[in-house]
Formats: C-alpha cells, sequence, structure tokens
C-alpha cells in the first residue's frame, strides 16, 4: 500500500491524538455532525476480547495489543465512511499511518501536556500510566508521540479549552476549505 491517496478512497476521518486528548468523545460528536459511522478502537479491542485495556496489556502485553488495534485498525478502514478514535500508539506502526493515509484523512487533536495531565490523572484505565511517577511517564510518553502526530496529520485541531462540540464543528471547517 503506497501513502498516495485517491480521492475515491478518502471516505474516513482518523482522529489521533495523547490519551486524554477527546478522540472519543470529539469523534462522536464529528460523526453525528457527519452522518459517518464511528469506530473507537481502544473499545472496539475491549469487546472483541471481553476484558479492560489495563488486563489486556497486564496478561498479554503491549505488542499482543498493538496487534490487535492494527488488525481492528485495518477492518475499520475498509467499511467507510467512519470517524475513527485511534489509540494514543496507533502511529508507532507505520503500517497504521500507510493504512490511514490511504482510505481517509489524519487529524491530530492537539492538547497541552499541562490539559492531558488533569484530564487523566485520576483515571484508572490508563495502564501505560502505571508506575512510580504517572505524569513524568506521561510527558515521556507526549515527547516520543509527538512528533508522529505532527508529521502524519493532514491537520491538527487543539483541544485546550474546547468542548468536543466545538472541536468537531473546527474539524468540520477545516475539511471544507480543503474539499
Amino acid at each position: 500500500m503506497t501513502g498516495a491517496r485517491r480521492k475515491s478512497e478518502m471516505s474516513n476521518l482518523y482522529l489521533v491524538g495523547m490519551m486524554g486528548s477527546g478522540k472519543s468523545v470529539t469523534g462522536k460528536k464529528l460523526a453525528l455532525l457527519l452522518g459517518y459511522g464511528f469506530v473507537d478502537l481502544d473499545h472496539w479491542i475491549e469487546e472483541k476480547h471481553r476484558r479492560s485495556i489495563t488486563e489486556i496489556f497486564e496478561k498479554e502485553g503491549e505488542d499482543f495489543f498493538r496487534a490487535e488495534e492494527a488488525a481492528l485498525l485495518a477492518e475499520a478502514c475498509g467499511a467507510g465512511p467512519r470517524v475513527v478514535a485511534t489509540g494514543g500508539g496507533t502511529v508507532l506502526r507505520p503500517e497504521n499511518i500507510e493504512r490511514m493515509r490511504a482510505t481517509g484523512k489524519i487529524i491530530f487533536l492537539e492538547t497541552s501536556l499541562d490539559l492531558l495531565w488533569d484530564r487523566v490523572k485520576s483515571k484508572k484505565d490508563r495502564p501505560l500510566l502505571k508506575g512510580q511517577n504517572p505524569q513524568a511517564h506521561l510527558a515521556e510518553i507526549f515527547e516520543v508521540r509527538r512528533p508522529a502526530y505532527e508529521k502524519n496529520c493532514d491537520f491538527r485541531v487543539n483541544t485546550d479549552g474546547q468542548s468536543a462540540e466545538t472541536v468537531a464543528r473546527k474539524i468540520l471547517e477545516e475539511l471544507r476549505k480543503q474539499s
């Protein structure tokens, strides 16, 4: 598969960004506004395995989770038009980027590190934030993933201080400008 996009295949919208950036809630709003289907990859994995992501990470490991994420992304790509809320690490696999580029637009929900921490610090369902210093670990993840989000997105929308509805409408506005 190549990174080139063919207009007839551009049906899906892929929301990428860090945990806590609002991909799921914004994705639902955006899908509703567009009349698209909606897929949340993390929830789909949980449903498939009948376990939480935390349990999957603990019992099967991150590599297993990332393979499942890639397989379900491939499935989601083929049945558009859809808004797909990806997992925060989906962009770490080049084949995922290629698949998303070939079948739609990648939209980076950019969120400041301070706001991300405020949104996730009390959540117990974030397996990558378990350990001694979850805030420092979040900052490390942020530094590793941010360049991948920036490099691979078609455009970005800042979510700081914005409701999911506002972010969804900003995405729609940008999509209209690009068409």
